[in-house]
């Protein structure tokens, strides 16, 4: 049950959608670094346009697709930190759930390497996006990495960290016309290709030709629907299909109800984020949604997700309060790339001379045939020449190349890597030794300013990624699929109330009287929407990082910490083994939540730190050595 909208309020539609995204394309556009995104990923690609000799040397070191490895891996290299916290004694079975849930999808859907996809897109482009959406084809969660060129923000502030600030948001993506129709079936006959999308037109991106379709019209829809002669008809139609997030504040009018997204019938929507609005409540609650091609509206109605956010995280790893996109990481290294490379065709060139040098000879008394006959890289090389009929043949050696070349080589690779950052996590990640008071200073130093920034960065990023996420698997995550991940700790007593296989509680803290009991209205009302229920859940559900813990290389001074306050017998081997992140630990005796009733549940159970009999006793100040004598002791 939906009411479909008139035509002419779908061209209204289109025609705002059309100037939105006009808009803050041109937004981004006027970016600072935007036009060097495409040189960066040339970069990385190592495809230099160029245009060299065939007979000099093409050497090249592509430094910059290494340093943005490297960076990648380190910036993935988190702890997969999934905790969730509330202050209400009620929600924590429920906090503990998304906990348990949240990382074994992180794990079994290789989450981990789909976010250093967005890291690359970050050090590349300035930002990087996330696109958190629940995937139909496998029924689960996932998350896409996006261009930041193609989440297109709609009226943004000049810089944020996040994109939630905006007044809305045009993701754009290319697909084929067949598939575009598949999802909108009764829109099809509106959906009109805008350009072929085999790979022989996407290998035009950037040249001149493709300028011109861009002007100019696209050479499909030219042969389709002009009286031109067909001659081949383009292998894969494709169409820009463009999916928008609108923070729409309408409210409904009419004086009577509305139904909003699908419905069976007036008592029974079609699936969990449909609703219906009384007259004079917002229509668009958790943003309004709206799908559509350069030509159609295919969709326009409600979004879909109960977290009421644009379902895009934003990671800018190095941010500027002048800049939405940030600067991206490697765009200061572009310069001293090509510098590398330049120096290294020079070495490449002056090699090749050394190898073959150059030939003179007296025209008078040697051909031109004969002289290219001469091959002086060739070993054993015989020349005859009469030097009293004229100057003869001679081999010129080339200059010696400055003695500082190879130096300046080095400087400029040292910078390569010293600049963005690769040096501070290199050292960091050497730093994981026992601890003693030297150690702890070195750690403390190693780890710079720059490497602290990031992993605040990043948790910033997560916060707002596991925002989403919470809320994905309270809608998206039936009881009977956590029981199947979780057994029965998967279940809590609000799977089994009025409102039976979701944990969200049917009555929110207002439906209860002083006493504890459901008041009589409420009962008589029964449960709201579950939607509304979460709204209230998350209220007051929180995903908590400790400041620079996230990374791997900057977790090494909290490890270090723990280890030497359970040496003091201030923390329990539960609570040190997990920072440690030291599999197979067992869960603590039921009850001990916190680390002082784990401490006392260890000593019920005689545990706690033991100190070996064998060996140099542990002192907590100097680490052991291994020292061998230069005497060697000879037998037989």
């Amino acid at each position: 049950m939906s009411t479909a909208p008139s035509s002419d309020y779908e061209h209204q539609v289109l025609g705002y959608m059309k100037e939105a995204l006009e808009e803050g394309d041109a937004f981004l556009r006027s970016q600072k670094g935007y036009n060097t995104i495409t040189d960066t990923i040339k970069a990385i690609m190592a495809e230099d346009s160029t245009a060299k000799s065939s007979v000099l040397s093409q050497t090249s070191v592509n430094h910059v697709a290494k340093v943005a490895t490297d960076l990648a891996a380190m910036c993935t290299d988190v702890k997969p930190f999934w905790e969730y916290r509330t202050k209400n004694e009620r929600f924590k079975k429920h906090c503990e759930i998304i906990g348990q849930l949240s990382e074994h999808w992180y794990l079994n859907r290789t989450i981990d390497l789909k976010n250093a996809d967005v890291i690359k897109y970050s050090l590349a482009a300035g930002s990087g996006y996330s696109h958190i959406f629940y995937n139909t084809n496998t029924q689960d969660l996932d998350i896409s990495a996006e261009d930041p060129r193609d989440i297109i923000p709609i009226r943004p502030p000049s810089v944020s960290l996040s994109l939630q600030e905006a007044a809305g948001v045009i993701h754009r993506v290319q697909r084929s016309v067949n598939y575009v129709k598949a999802m909108f079936p009764h829109k099809a006959h509106l959906i009109i290709p805008d350009r072929d999308g085999s790979m022989v037109s996407q290998s035009l991106n950037g040249t001149r030709i493709n300028k011109l379709y861009d002007t100019y019209g696209s050479p499909f829809r030219e042969k389709l629907f002009s009286e031109a002669p067909v001659k081949e008809l383009p292998r894969i139609p494709s169409v820009d299909l463009y999916t928008c997030y609108l923070d729409d504040r309408s409210v409904n009018k009419s004086g009577q109800p509305k139904f909003m997204g699908e419905w069976i019938d007036p008592e029974h929507p079609r699936n969990n984020w449909s609703y219906k609005v009384k007259p004079g409540d917002q229509l668009y609650p958790r943003k309004r949604c709206i799908v559509f091609t350069n030509t159609a509206i295919l969709y326009d109605g409600p979004a879909i997700y109960w977290h009421g956010l644009y379902p895009y995280a934003k990671l800018t790893l190095d941010p500027w309060p002048w800049s939405w996109l940030g600067k991206g990481v490697l765009w200061d290294i572009l310069p001293l790339a090509r510098s590398v490379n330049g120096i290294m065709r020079v070495i490449d060139d002056h090699l090749e001379q050394v190898a073959r040098p150059t030939v003179i000879g007296d025209k008078h008394t040697i051909s031109q045939s004969e002289i290219n006959k001469i091959d002086t890289r060739k070993a054993g090389l015989k020349i005859r020449q009469n030097m009293l009929t004229g100057k003869g043949i001679m081999i010129q050696d080339p200059p010696n190349l400055p003695p500082d070349v190879l130096q300046i080589l080095n400087y400029y690779e040292e910078k390569i890597y010293d600049i963005p950052g690769v040096r501070d996590f290199s050292d960091m990640m050497k730093m994981k030794q026992m601890p003693s008071p030297e150690t702890i200073e070195r750690i403390q130093e190693a780890m710079s300013p720059s490497v602290r920034l990031r992993s605040r960065i990043i948790e910033t990023y997560m916060r707002e990624f596991a925002t989403m996420t919470a809320s994905n698997f309270a809608q998206f995550y039936p009881l009977s699929l956590r029981l199947a991940i979780l057994g029965a700790a998967g279940a809590t007593p609000d799977d089994f109330d009025q409102d039976p296989g979701s944990f969200i509680p049917a009555y929110l803290e207002n439906d209860y009287s002083s006493s504890g009991v459901v008041k009589m209205e409420a009962l008589a009302r029964g449960p709201l929407p579950r939607y509304d229920r979460a709204k209230f859940f998350f209220s007051q559900v929180s995903y908590h990082i400790a400041p620079s813990s996230l990374l791997n290389a900057s977790e090494i001074e909290t490890q270090l910490k723990y280890l030497q306050l359970a040496r003091a017998g201030l923390v329990d081997h539960w609570t040190l083994l997990e920072q440690l992140n030291i599999p197979n630990v067992g869960n603590p005796p039921e009850g001990a939540k916190t680390i002082t009733e784990r401490l006392i549940a260890e000593q019920q159970m005689q545990l706690g730190m033991v100190v070996s009999s064998a060996g140099r006793k542990a002192s907590g100040q100097e680490p052991p050595q291994q020292k061998s004598s230069g005497a060697v002791s000879e037998s037989g």
